[in-house]
C-alpha cells in the first residue's frame, strides 16, 4: 500500500514538469528583438543646487517593439543626458533618443538611429495573458552579448506602488526567480510576452503588464502623449456599522468605501469632496476595503480603474452624498510630480534656488529631504514632513510651492544669520511668497527701502538683508563659494 501511494504521488507531479521541459527556449528567436541599454546621467546636488553630479553610468534592457523602437522601464532613464543600444551580435554601440517617457507608470519609448543599424530589429507583441500559478521565461541581452534565460513563478496580481513614482499601478508579483532580475527584461508565458519586469528582490519581481504596455504605446503614438489617470483623493475602509449609521446609509448598502480627504490635483479632485462614499466606478462595484472583483484578477484595488483611463476621458462615479445616492461624472486627470506643492521627484529638471547675499532659497521636494538618509522620513524637520505628508498634492492658486531658507553661506554681511536654515518663507518684502519665481519679482518691490525683509512660519526670526552692500557681498559670495549663477529658475 505504502508503495502504490508513492507511485501515484510521482505520477501526479510528474505531469507539470513535463510541461515546464516543453516550453520551447527563445533565445534565438529573441536574439533581434532584445538590446542592452547603456545610459549616462547626471543630476544636480540638493545642497548645492547650482553644482551638477558627476555622470554616473546604468545599465538596463530593452525590448523592440517597432523597427527601429525600444521599450524599457523610466527609472533607469532619470536625468539621462545620453542613451546607447547594442544589439545582438553587434559590438558598436546605436545612439537613442527618448521619444515618450512616463515616470508616473515607469515607461519609456525609445528611438534607435536608424542609420545605425545594418537591419531594421523584429518587434515583441505584448499579449494581454495572466495564469496564475504559471511557470514564466526571461529572457535579457547581457552586457557581454549574451542573451540569457530564467524562470519564475507568477504568483498574483495587485495595485501597489510605481517604485519609481507616487502612483498606484497595476503589477504582476513573481516569485522564486531563478537568477536576479534587471529592469526591463522581457517575460513569457506560453512563449509569448507579457510583461517587462520593473522591480526585483532575491525572493520577488514584478512586471508592468501586457494591459499597460500596450496601453502606453498606443498613447505613445499618438502625439501629444496626454498620460493616464491618477486617483486624487484618499480613503480609508467602512467597516464600522457606526460609521454606516453616521453616514445615514441604508443596511442594504453594504458596500462603498469612505473618502478622507480630496486633493487639489488628480481624478476626483474636482468632483468628490470628503465624507463621499465610492459605491461604484463605471459600474464596478467597490467593496468597504476600495476593492472590485476582476475577471481575471479576483479582488484588485479600485485604482487600477483609474490608472487604465486616459487623461482627458470621464469616469462615471456612483457615490452616496447626504443621505442619499447620485451618479457623477468625473473627469480624469494625471499628476505631475513638477506640480505638486511638493514634488516628489524632478527627474531631467533643474532645481530651483536663489542666492541672495548668502541666504540661500530652495523649493521643498521630496529629492532634498531625502538628504537625510535612510529613514529621513523620521529625520526631516517635522515641519517639513508635515508639508510633504499632508499637503504635497494640494497646491492652490496662492500658493504652489514651499520656499524654504535652505541655509546661509557665512560672510561678514549677514553675521548673526549664519546659523538660520531649513526655514518656510511666508513673506518677502511684505509680499505673501506663493513661488520662487515670485520672490524674484518681489526684490524689485518697495524700491525705497534700504531693505528686502524676509519673514518666516513658526514664528522664526525675521530676516533683514540691506540692498546697499548686496551686489558686492553677491559678487564676494560668487568668488567664495564658486557659484557660477545665483539664480536659476525655471522658465516653464
Amino acid at each position: 500500500m505504502n508503495k502504490i501511494a508513492v507511485i501515484s504521488i510521482v505520477i501526479a507531479v510528474l505531469p507539470p514538469l513535463l510541461a515546464a521541459e516543453a516550453t520551447s527556449d527563445l533565445s534565438e528567436p529573441m536574439q533581434d528583438s532584445l538590446v542592452h541599454l547603456e545610459v549616462s546621467g547626471a543630476s544636480w546636488e540638493q545642497l548645492q543646487p547650482w553644482r551638477q553630479t558627476g555622470i554616473n553610468t546604468v545599465g538596463a534592457y530593452g525590448n523592440a517593439v517597432g523597427p527601429y523602437e525600444v521599450l524599457t522601464t523610466a527609472g533607469p532613464l532619470a536625468d539621462a543626458v545620453s542613451v546607447r543600444a547594442r544589439r545582438y551580435d553587434q559590438n558598436e554601440y546605436i545612439p537613442a533618443r527618448i521619444k515618450v517617457i512616463d515616470y508616473e507608470y515607469n515607461l519609456c519609448l525609445l528611438e534607435l538611429d536608424s542609420s545605425s543599424l545594418d537591419t531594421p530589429l523584429t518587434p515583441l507583441e505584448f499579449v494581454d495573458k495572466f495564469s496564475k500559478g504559471s511557470d514564466l521565461w526571461s529572457y535579457r541581452l547581457d552586457f557581454g552579448g549574451d542573451i540569457t534565460k530564467a524562470r519564475a513563478n507568477l504568483d498574483r496580481a495587485e495595485v501597489r506602488y510605481s517604485p519609481v513614482s507616487f502612483v498606484k499601478t497595476l503589477q504582476y508579483v513573481l516569485t522564486n526567480p531563478s537568477r536576479s532580475t534587471g529592469a526591463g527584461e522581457v517575460y513569457c508565458l506560453d512563449d509569448e510576452p507579457i510583461g517587462m519586469a520593473c522591480w526585483s528582490s532575491d525572493a520577488e519581481v514584478g512586471l508592468i503588464p501586457a494591459e499597460s504596455i500596450n496601453r502606453f504605446l498606443r498613447n505613445a503614438q499618438n502625439p501629444p502623449y496626454r498620460g493616464f489617470g491618477a486617483v486624487g483623493f484618499e480613503t480609508s475602509n467602512l467597516l464600522d456599522p457606526a460609521v454606516r449609521n453616521y453616514l445615514k446609509m441604508p443596511d442594504e448598502i453594504r458596500h462603498g468605501v469612505y473618502v478622507t480627504s480630496v486633493y487639489t490635483m488628480g481624478t476626483g479632485s474636482s468632483e468628490l469632496v470628503s465624507g463621499d462614499v465610492i459605491l461604484s466606478i463605471n459600474s464596478h462595484l467597490l467593496n468597504p476595503y476600495g476593492r472590485y472583483r476582476h475577471e481575471r484578477y479576483d479582488r484588485i484595488g479600485f485604482e487600477h480603474l483609474i490608472a487604465q483611463a486616459q487623461a482627458g476621458e470621464t469616469m462615471t462615479f456612483r457615490i452616496f452624498r447626504n443621505g442619499k445616492e447620485e451618479s457623477v461624472d468625473v473627469k480624469v486627470r494625471n499628476i505631475k510630480a513638477e506640480d505638486m506643492l511638493v514634488p516628489y521627484y524632478l527627474y531631467d529638471k533643474r532645481p530651483e534656488y536663489l542666492v541672495i547675499g548668502g541666504f540661500v532659497f530652495q523649493t521643498l521636494t521630496r529629492d532634498y529631504m531625502t538628504m537625510w538618509g535612510e529613514g529621513w522620513q523620521g529625520r526631516v524637520p517635522p515641519h517639513l514632513y508635515q508639508y510633504y505628508r499632508e499637503h504635497a498634492f494640494r497646491p492652490t492658486e496662492q500658493r504652489s510651492d514651499i520656499v524654504l531658507l535652505s541655509y546661509v553661506l557665512p560672510t561678514e554681511a549677514n553675521l548673526g544669520y549664519h546659523q538660520l536654515g531649513r526655514l518656510v518663507v511666508k513673506s518677502f518684502n511684505g509680499i505673501k511668497i506663493r513661488s520662487l519665481d515670485q520672490m524674484v519679482e518681489a526684490m524689485s518691490n518697495t524700491p525705497q527701502s534700504p531693505f528686502h525683509v524676509v519673514e518666516f512660519e513658526l514664528e522664526s526670526p525675521t530676516v533683514v538683508i540691506p540692498k546697499a552692500s548686496l551686489p558686492m557681498t553677491n559678487q564676494l559670495v560668487r568668488e567664495l563659494y564658486g557659484i557660477s549663477e545665483l539664480a536659476y529658475i525655471d522658465p516653464n
